[in-house]
Protein backbone atom coordinates (compact mmCIF):
# COMPACT_ATOMS: atom_id res chain seq x y z
CA UNK A 1 0.00 0.00 0.00
CA UNK A 2 3.14 2.36 0.90
CA UNK A 3 4.41 1.59 -2.17
CA UNK A 4 1.31 1.82 -4.61
CA UNK A 5 0.64 5.61 -2.75
CA UNK A 6 4.36 6.32 -3.05
CA UNK A 7 4.04 6.00 -6.99
CA UNK A 8 0.76 7.62 -7.18
CA UNK A 9 2.62 10.80 -5.88
CA UNK A 10 5.46 10.12 -8.15
CA UNK A 11 3.33 10.07 -11.33
CA UNK A 12 0.65 11.69 -10.39
CA UNK A 13 0.41 14.54 -7.75
CA UNK A 14 4.29 15.62 -7.68
CA UNK A 15 4.04 16.59 -11.35
CA UNK A 16 0.89 19.01 -10.70
CA UNK A 17 2.76 20.31 -7.62
CA UNK A 18 5.60 21.23 -9.50
CA UNK A 19 3.44 22.76 -12.63
CA UNK A 20 1.73 24.65 -10.20
CA UNK A 21 4.94 25.67 -7.92
CA UNK A 22 6.33 27.18 -11.15
CA UNK A 23 2.91 29.47 -11.89
CA UNK A 24 3.42 30.11 -8.36
CA UNK A 25 7.51 31.08 -8.97
CA UNK A 26 6.30 33.24 -12.17
CA UNK A 27 3.44 34.93 -10.02
CA UNK A 28 5.98 35.88 -6.81
CA UNK A 29 8.88 36.94 -9.01
CA UNK A 30 9.06 40.90 -9.62
CA UNK A 31 5.46 40.83 -8.11
CA UNK A 32 4.17 40.04 -11.01
CA UNK A 33 0.89 38.96 -10.32
CA UNK A 34 0.72 42.34 -7.95
CA UNK A 35 1.80 43.93 -11.67
CA UNK A 36 -0.86 42.05 -13.73
CA UNK A 37 -3.83 43.44 -10.62
CA UNK A 38 -2.68 46.87 -11.10
CA UNK A 39 -2.59 46.78 -15.09
CA UNK A 40 -6.33 44.66 -15.10
CA UNK A 41 -8.28 47.36 -14.78
CA UNK A 42 -6.59 49.38 -17.55
CA UNK A 43 -6.57 46.22 -20.11
CA UNK A 44 -9.14 46.68 -23.46
CA UNK A 45 -12.08 44.53 -22.27
CA UNK A 46 -13.23 43.97 -25.42
CA UNK A 47 -9.89 41.95 -26.38
CA UNK A 48 -9.51 40.50 -23.06
CA UNK A 49 -13.11 39.01 -23.56
CA UNK A 50 -12.20 37.79 -27.13
CA UNK A 51 -8.67 36.51 -25.80
CA UNK A 52 -11.26 34.24 -23.32
CA UNK A 53 -14.08 33.41 -26.27
CA UNK A 54 -11.17 32.51 -28.15
CA UNK A 55 -10.31 29.43 -25.59
CA UNK A 56 -13.62 28.53 -25.73
CA UNK A 57 -14.67 28.22 -29.57
CA UNK A 58 -11.56 25.92 -29.42
CA UNK A 59 -12.63 23.62 -27.36
CA UNK A 60 -16.16 24.19 -28.98
CA UNK A 61 -14.64 22.64 -32.50
CA UNK A 62 -12.79 20.12 -30.60
CA UNK A 63 -16.28 19.37 -29.28
CA UNK A 64 -17.78 19.63 -33.62
CA UNK A 65 -15.19 17.02 -34.52
CA UNK A 66 -15.79 14.74 -32.37
CA UNK A 67 -19.55 15.18 -32.90
CA UNK A 68 -18.30 14.08 -36.86
CA UNK A 69 -16.81 11.05 -35.71
CA UNK A 70 -19.41 10.20 -33.39
CA UNK A 71 -22.89 11.47 -34.76
CA UNK A 72 -25.36 9.23 -33.32
CA UNK A 73 -23.62 9.24 -29.64
CA UNK A 74 -25.93 11.94 -28.62
CA UNK A 75 -28.45 14.89 -29.58
CA UNK A 76 -26.98 17.28 -27.38
CA UNK A 77 -23.86 19.09 -28.41
CA UNK A 78 -23.32 19.66 -24.44
CA UNK A 79 -22.71 16.20 -24.30
CA UNK A 80 -20.09 16.42 -27.22
CA UNK A 81 -18.62 19.06 -25.06
CA UNK A 82 -18.37 17.06 -21.65
CA UNK A 83 -16.17 14.47 -23.82
CA UNK A 84 -14.27 17.55 -24.80
CA UNK A 85 -13.79 18.87 -21.55
CA UNK A 86 -12.68 15.42 -19.90
CA UNK A 87 -9.85 15.51 -22.16
CA UNK A 88 -8.91 18.90 -21.13
CA UNK A 89 -8.87 18.33 -17.50
CA UNK A 90 -7.19 15.13 -17.16
CA UNK A 91 -4.73 16.63 -19.66
CA UNK A 92 -4.15 19.37 -17.92
CA UNK A 93 -2.90 17.46 -14.80
CA UNK A 94 -1.36 14.14 -16.66
CA UNK A 95 2.62 14.53 -18.42
CA UNK A 96 2.56 14.39 -21.40
CA UNK A 97 -1.53 14.74 -21.38
CA UNK A 98 -1.49 11.16 -21.04
CA UNK A 99 -5.15 11.62 -19.02
CA UNK A 100 -6.79 13.02 -21.70
CA UNK A 101 -8.06 10.06 -23.80
CA UNK A 102 -8.32 7.47 -21.48
CA UNK A 103 -10.87 9.71 -19.68
CA UNK A 104 -12.75 10.36 -22.81
CA UNK A 105 -13.17 6.50 -23.44
CA UNK A 106 -14.05 6.16 -19.81
CA UNK A 107 -16.75 8.64 -20.48
CA UNK A 108 -17.98 7.19 -23.46
CA UNK A 109 -17.64 3.80 -22.17
CA UNK A 110 -20.36 5.13 -19.48
CA UNK A 111 -22.61 6.15 -21.65
CA UNK A 112 -22.66 2.80 -23.85
CA UNK A 113 -20.00 3.28 -26.33
CA UNK A 114 -18.19 -0.02 -26.71
CA UNK A 115 -14.35 0.42 -26.08
CA UNK A 116 -13.20 -0.15 -29.02
CA UNK A 117 -14.98 2.27 -31.47
CA UNK A 118 -14.70 5.05 -28.24
CA UNK A 119 -10.96 4.01 -28.74
CA UNK A 120 -11.12 4.33 -32.66
CA UNK A 121 -12.97 7.69 -33.07
CA UNK A 122 -10.65 8.95 -30.43
CA UNK A 123 -7.69 8.09 -32.25
CA UNK A 124 -9.13 9.43 -35.42
CA UNK A 125 -9.19 12.87 -34.17
CA UNK A 126 -6.13 12.51 -32.72
CA UNK A 127 -4.70 11.87 -35.85
CA UNK A 128 -6.91 14.55 -37.89
CA UNK A 129 -5.76 16.99 -35.28
CA UNK A 130 -2.19 16.38 -35.32
CA UNK A 131 -2.71 16.07 -39.23
CA UNK A 132 -3.83 20.02 -38.82
CA UNK A 133 -1.41 20.74 -36.34
CA UNK A 134 1.95 19.30 -38.20
CA UNK A 135 0.43 21.29 -41.03
CA UNK A 136 0.52 25.14 -38.80
CA UNK A 137 4.05 23.66 -37.72
CA UNK A 138 5.41 23.23 -40.82
CA UNK A 139 4.39 26.67 -42.29
CA UNK A 140 5.50 28.40 -39.35
CA UNK A 141 9.05 27.40 -39.88
CA UNK A 142 9.05 27.71 -43.44
CA UNK A 143 7.98 31.62 -43.58
CA UNK A 144 8.43 32.44 -39.62
CA UNK A 145 11.62 30.68 -38.49
CA UNK A 146 14.00 33.45 -39.24
CA UNK A 147 12.57 36.09 -36.99
CA UNK A 148 12.49 34.08 -34.16
CA UNK A 149 15.68 31.93 -34.61
CA UNK A 150 18.01 34.30 -33.11
CA UNK A 151 15.83 34.60 -29.50
CA UNK A 152 16.72 30.85 -28.38
CA UNK A 153 20.18 28.42 -28.94
CA UNK A 154 19.55 26.13 -31.34
CA UNK A 155 16.16 27.79 -32.36
CA UNK A 156 15.72 25.65 -35.62
CA UNK A 157 16.84 22.27 -34.19
CA UNK A 158 14.61 22.69 -31.37
CA UNK A 159 11.57 23.34 -33.36
CA UNK A 160 12.49 20.93 -35.70
CA UNK A 161 12.86 18.05 -33.45
CA UNK A 162 9.45 19.17 -32.09
CA UNK A 163 7.82 18.98 -35.32
CA UNK A 164 9.51 15.34 -35.84
CA UNK A 165 7.83 13.78 -32.53
CA UNK A 166 4.64 15.76 -33.66
CA UNK A 167 4.82 13.66 -36.97
CA UNK A 168 5.79 10.68 -35.48
CA UNK A 169 2.31 9.61 -33.84
CA UNK A 170 1.12 10.14 -37.90
CA UNK A 171 3.82 7.92 -39.27
CA UNK A 172 3.23 5.22 -37.17
CA UNK A 173 0.00 4.64 -37.38
CA UNK A 174 0.32 5.07 -41.45
CA UNK A 175 3.79 2.32 -41.18
CA UNK A 176 1.66 0.02 -39.06
CA UNK A 177 -1.38 -0.64 -41.53
CA UNK A 178 0.79 -0.85 -44.41
CA UNK A 179 3.16 -3.42 -42.71
CA UNK A 180 2.59 -4.32 -38.89
CA UNK A 181 5.51 -6.81 -38.90
CA UNK A 182 8.32 -4.47 -40.03
CA UNK A 183 7.18 -1.90 -37.71
CA UNK A 184 7.10 -3.64 -34.80
CA UNK A 185 10.63 -5.06 -35.84
CA UNK A 186 11.80 -1.76 -36.07
CA UNK A 187 10.26 -0.79 -32.68
CA UNK A 188 11.78 -3.48 -30.97
CA UNK A 189 15.43 -2.88 -32.37
CA UNK A 190 15.14 0.88 -31.01
CA UNK A 191 13.91 -0.01 -27.60
CA UNK A 192 16.77 -2.64 -27.46
CA UNK A 193 18.86 0.35 -27.98
CA UNK A 194 16.99 1.86 -25.03
CA UNK A 195 17.64 -0.74 -22.64
CA UNK A 196 21.27 -0.93 -23.37
CA UNK A 197 22.07 3.06 -22.51
CA UNK A 198 19.55 2.18 -19.44
CA UNK A 199 16.61 4.28 -20.51
CA UNK A 200 14.44 0.89 -20.31
CA UNK A 201 14.36 -2.20 -18.68
CA UNK A 202 11.87 -4.40 -20.77
CA UNK A 203 12.16 -3.59 -24.12
CA UNK A 204 9.90 -6.91 -24.57
CA UNK A 205 7.32 -5.92 -22.57
CA UNK A 206 6.89 -2.55 -23.82
CA UNK A 207 7.41 -4.14 -27.72
CA UNK A 208 4.30 -6.39 -26.76
CA UNK A 209 2.10 -3.75 -25.29
CA UNK A 210 2.28 -1.45 -28.24
CA UNK A 211 1.88 -4.18 -30.64
CA UNK A 212 -1.86 -5.60 -28.74
CA UNK A 213 -3.36 -1.41 -28.18
CA UNK A 214 -2.37 -0.89 -32.11
CA UNK A 215 -3.42 -4.57 -33.36
CA UNK A 216 -6.79 -3.48 -31.25
CA UNK A 217 -7.06 -0.27 -32.27
CA UNK A 218 -7.19 -1.47 -36.59
CA UNK A 219 -9.36 -4.65 -35.74
CA UNK A 220 -11.98 -1.57 -34.23
CA UNK A 221 -12.36 -0.11 -37.64
CA UNK A 222 -9.75 2.76 -37.31
CA UNK A 223 -10.04 4.65 -40.54
CA UNK A 224 -8.99 8.46 -41.13
CA UNK A 225 -12.50 10.36 -42.15
CA UNK A 226 -11.84 12.41 -45.21
CA UNK A 227 -14.45 14.52 -44.75
CA UNK A 228 -13.08 18.16 -45.32
CA UNK A 229 -15.08 19.61 -42.55
CA UNK A 230 -13.78 17.87 -40.19
CA UNK A 231 -10.12 19.22 -41.07
CA UNK A 232 -11.61 22.81 -40.74
CA UNK A 233 -12.49 22.22 -37.44
CA UNK A 234 -8.88 20.99 -36.76
CA UNK A 235 -7.49 24.06 -38.24
CA UNK A 236 -9.86 26.25 -36.97
CA UNK A 237 -9.27 24.66 -33.35
CA UNK A 238 -5.32 24.82 -33.52
CA UNK A 239 -5.79 28.36 -35.05
CA UNK A 240 -7.73 30.02 -32.56
CA UNK A 241 -5.75 28.57 -29.61
CA UNK A 242 -3.05 30.31 -31.20
CA UNK A 243 -5.83 33.83 -31.37
CA UNK A 244 -5.58 34.25 -27.55
CA UNK A 245 -2.02 35.45 -27.60
CA UNK A 246 -2.83 37.87 -29.87
CA UNK A 247 -6.31 39.04 -27.82
CA UNK A 248 -4.03 39.51 -24.66
CA UNK A 249 -1.68 41.45 -26.39
CA UNK A 250 -3.79 43.94 -27.85
CA UNK A 251 -5.23 44.17 -24.22
CA UNK A 252 -2.58 45.36 -22.85
CA UNK A 253 -2.56 48.51 -25.97
CA UNK A 254 0.31 46.59 -27.84
CA UNK A 255 1.40 48.70 -31.23
CA UNK A 256 -0.27 46.26 -34.05
CA UNK A 257 2.30 43.24 -35.30
CA UNK A 258 0.77 40.75 -37.62
CA UNK A 259 -1.53 38.23 -36.21
CA UNK A 260 0.72 35.42 -38.65
CA UNK A 261 3.67 36.32 -36.46
CA UNK A 262 1.19 35.43 -33.30
CA UNK A 263 -0.13 32.54 -34.81
CA UNK A 264 4.27 31.27 -35.28
CA UNK A 265 5.18 32.41 -31.72
CA UNK A 266 2.08 30.15 -30.13
CA UNK A 267 3.25 27.55 -32.69
CA UNK A 268 6.88 27.65 -31.82
CA UNK A 269 6.16 28.10 -28.06
CA UNK A 270 4.36 24.11 -28.65
CA UNK A 271 7.04 22.90 -30.29
CA UNK A 272 9.82 24.02 -27.72
CA UNK A 273 7.67 22.39 -25.24
CA UNK A 274 6.53 19.07 -26.33
CA UNK A 275 9.36 16.97 -24.76
CA UNK A 276 8.52 18.73 -21.34
CA UNK A 277 6.67 15.69 -19.37
CA UNK A 278 5.16 17.72 -16.87
CA UNK A 279 1.28 18.80 -16.88
CA UNK A 280 1.23 21.65 -19.15
CA UNK A 281 5.07 21.55 -20.03
CA UNK A 282 5.24 24.23 -17.07
CA UNK A 283 8.33 26.00 -16.57
CA UNK A 284 8.94 25.04 -21.08
CA UNK A 285 5.97 27.09 -21.69
CA UNK A 286 6.46 29.90 -19.43
CA UNK A 287 10.03 30.52 -20.57
CA UNK A 288 9.41 30.34 -24.06
CA UNK A 289 6.31 32.54 -24.13
CA UNK A 290 8.88 35.23 -22.57
CA UNK A 291 11.21 34.86 -24.94
CA UNK A 292 9.15 34.31 -28.03
CA UNK A 293 7.17 36.96 -27.09
CA UNK A 294 9.16 39.97 -25.77
CA UNK A 295 8.96 42.04 -28.92
CA UNK A 296 5.34 42.07 -28.68
CA UNK A 297 4.71 43.38 -25.21
CA UNK A 298 6.94 46.38 -23.50
CA UNK A 299 9.20 44.77 -20.55
CA UNK A 300 7.14 45.82 -17.36
CA UNK A 301 3.87 44.15 -19.32
CA UNK A 302 5.82 40.39 -20.47
CA UNK A 303 5.67 38.59 -17.34
CA UNK A 304 2.31 39.58 -16.60
CA UNK A 305 1.06 39.08 -20.17
CA UNK A 306 2.43 35.43 -19.98
CA UNK A 307 0.63 34.79 -16.67
CA UNK A 308 -2.86 35.88 -18.24
CA UNK A 309 -1.89 33.70 -20.94
CA UNK A 310 -1.49 30.66 -19.44
CA UNK A 311 -4.23 30.89 -17.44
CA UNK A 312 -6.64 31.62 -20.24
CA UNK A 313 -5.05 28.64 -22.54
CA UNK A 314 -3.82 26.50 -20.36
CA UNK A 315 -5.71 26.61 -16.46
CA UNK A 316 -9.12 27.71 -17.90
CA UNK A 317 -9.40 24.14 -19.61
CA UNK A 318 -8.64 22.74 -16.06
CA UNK A 319 -11.49 24.58 -14.12
CA UNK A 320 -14.10 24.45 -16.25
CA UNK A 321 -13.31 20.33 -17.20
CA UNK A 322 -13.23 20.26 -13.01
CA UNK A 323 -16.90 21.66 -13.00
CA UNK A 324 -18.04 19.50 -15.41
CA UNK A 325 -16.89 16.46 -14.03
CA UNK A 326 -17.80 17.20 -10.86
CA UNK A 327 -21.55 18.05 -11.93
CA UNK A 328 -21.48 15.02 -13.56
CA UNK A 329 -20.53 13.10 -10.20
CA UNK A 330 -23.45 14.70 -7.97
CA UNK A 331 -26.20 13.76 -10.86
Amino acid sequence: MINNNFKKFITKILPCLISFGILIYFCIQNNNFLVLIDIFPKLEFVYLMLAIFSIFLSWFFDCLMIKELLPKFSNSIFDYFKVTMYGQFYGAITPFSSGSQASQVILLNSKKVETGKAISVLSQKFFISQLCTVAISSLSIMFKNQEFKDKIPGFTFLTLAGLAIQCSGIVFLILFFLNKRRVMNLIHYFLKIAKRIHIIKNPEKISKKLEDEMTFLMENNFSVNFSPIIYLYGIMQNLLFCFVSFFIAKSFGCPGFPILNFIAAQTFVTLLSIANPLPGSAGTAEGSFLLLYKNFFTTKNISPAMILFRFINYYAGMIVGFFIIIGKKRK
